[in-house]
């Protein structure tokens, strides 16, 4: 690139004014009886409906599997909406409030299904199709390099036919079922500790694949199965993930001018997609569309330990006119690593079977010969890069998704204020506030990508040290 010679370049044209329509109903009901004087219980039930999006004018096509065309919606048998809507979206919740004796123990169970709400975003697929909306990528080989300065070229030689989105016909709205199980604790006067188990499933979750993606082949030309397509996107509701943790939390009500609340969490989150797409070190779409459930790994945001302080401080400082209205503040952050899958160069065809417009080149990924992960890591070197090889042409590496983890963070963000009275109705407030207080490097992720000059490097970091001053006047 810095050479202005890219190996890939991609370029999308969108025709179209978005006239989107939906509706929702939701009706619940919820009641609580205590039985007893230690005991609560709640429950109820929800029931939410959210229309698929149409167009106001059905100005929009989608991709049909049956005809392998793209159908106007509301016609041909494809609702308006490219799927049909999803009535069995019944939410029940139960909880359990208990106290056991006089002991200032509490004790609280809870379980609840919760439906995804985000119901234009599968309707804004409407619009990713011909004519509306065309997308091409263009690459460069020997006999007919790219430039940064025609990175589209109109005389390009080969024809790259149009990519193309469908919608599971039968889309289900997502739904997550959320758990916990916790015991309160008084611990002196004013002091709360805390120790919780929390849990969650995501089923039917949004999630894409390429339904016009061919077998590996090592074969100098590979069709896709419909070839008057590039990549078909489909649209579906199989994502599935698992979280669990355990949590720890100690709370101090304001007390000698002193109130401080600390968490701790251990926790793990699976998933076979952490986005519909790509974030940092994943691009969430599977390297083999026909084999998806091999995506199933450690969640991008996957974060195996989390402590977290906040407090608040009157501080008894100062002599005459600075006497009184000290005051600190603080945030310290500690946590581990979050999880990066290592991936060939983008515009890296080398399973051959074809670049997909959601993935953009960078689902195909290398071989891992052993475990690549090493105990004395830092910027220049995070991971083993001599543990993954480049597999033999027209085939699948069989390097997993999310299998190595990287740079923690640790972060103090802490603030002095003084603040003084100017009469009956007005005060003036001094603060001082810094970020990142120690300076510390936070590293960003590596560069994951297999073959880069820089593979296994980590060439930036977070935000250093700032510190900021402000007035403020309160009336």
């Amino acid at each position: 690139l810095l050479l202005g010679m890219p190996s890939v370049t991609g370029v999308a044209h969108l025709n179209n004014q978005e006239h989107l329509r939906t509706h929702s109903q939701y009706a619940f009901f919820q009641d609580t009886w205590r039985t007893s004087r230690d005991l609560t219980i709640s429950a109820g039930v929800r029931y939410e409906y959210n229309s698929p999006p149409v167009d106001a004018n059905n100005r929009a096509n989608v991709y049909d599997t049956a005809t392998q065309s793209l159908i106007q919606v509301g016609t041909g048998g494809i609702p308006r909406g490219g799927y049909n809507p999803d009535r069995n979206n019944f939410a029940p919740r139960l909880g359990v409030a208990w106290r056991p004796g006089s002991g200032g123990t509490v004790v609280r169970a809870g379980y609840g299904i919760a439906y995804d709400q985000s119901s234009l975003a599968p309707g804004e697929g409407l619009y990713f199709n011909a004519p509306y909306y065309v997308f091409n990528l263009y690459y460069s080989f020997a006999q007919f390099p790219i430039s940064l300065s025609d990175p589209f070229p109109k005389n390009y030689p080969l024809s790259i036919p149009s990519t193309a989105l469908a919608f599971q016909r039968n889309l289900r709205t997502p739904y997550s079922q959320q758990w916990s199980l916790q015991v309160q604790q008084e611990a002196g006067r004013n002091q709360v500790v805390e120790l919780a188990y929390v849990g969650s499933k995501g089923t039917k979750l949004i999630d894409a694949r390429d339904l016009n993606q061919p077998l590996p082949s090592a074969a100098a030309y590979n069709p896709r199965p419909v070839p008057q397509f590039n990549d078909i996107d489909l649209v579906e509701s199989r994502g599935n993930s698992n979280y669990e943790s355990l949590q720890a939390r100690l709370r101090r009500a304001l007390r000698a001018g002193l109130s401080v609340d600390a968490a701790y969490t251990w926790s793990k989150s699976i998933d076979d997609g952490s986005g519909f797409f790509a974030t940092a070190g994943d691009p969430n779409f599977p390297q083999n569309s026909r084999k998806a459930s091999l995506e199933r790994g450690l969640s991008d945001f996957d974060v195996r330990h989390r402590l977290s302080l906040s407090y608040a401080y009157d501080l008894p400082l100062g002599k005459g006119l600075l006497r009184g209205g000290w005051q600190t503040f603080g945030v310290w952050s500690f946590q581990s690593g979050r999880p990066f899958t290592v991936a060939l160069m983008p515009g890296v065809d080398n399973s051959n079977t074809g670049i997909g417009s959601l993935g953009f080149g960078s689902t195909d990924r290398p071989n891992v010969l052993r475990n690549p992960a090493i105990s004395a890591h830092g910027p220049n070197g995070w991971f083993d890069t001599t543990a993954f090889a480049l597999p033999p042409f027209g085939n699948f590496g069989n390097a997993g998704r999310n299998i190595l983890t990287g740079p923690g963070l640790q972060n103090i963000n802490a603030s002095l204020l003084k603040t003084t009275s100017l009469g009956e109705h007005a005060r003036l407030q001094f603060r001082a506030e810094a970020f990142n207080l120690l300076n510390h490097v936070n590293l960003d992720q590596p560069d994951n990508f297999f073959g880069s000059p820089t593979f296994g490097k980590i060439l930036s970091a977070e935000s250093p040290r700032r510190i900021q001053f402000g007035l403020k006047i309160l009336f």
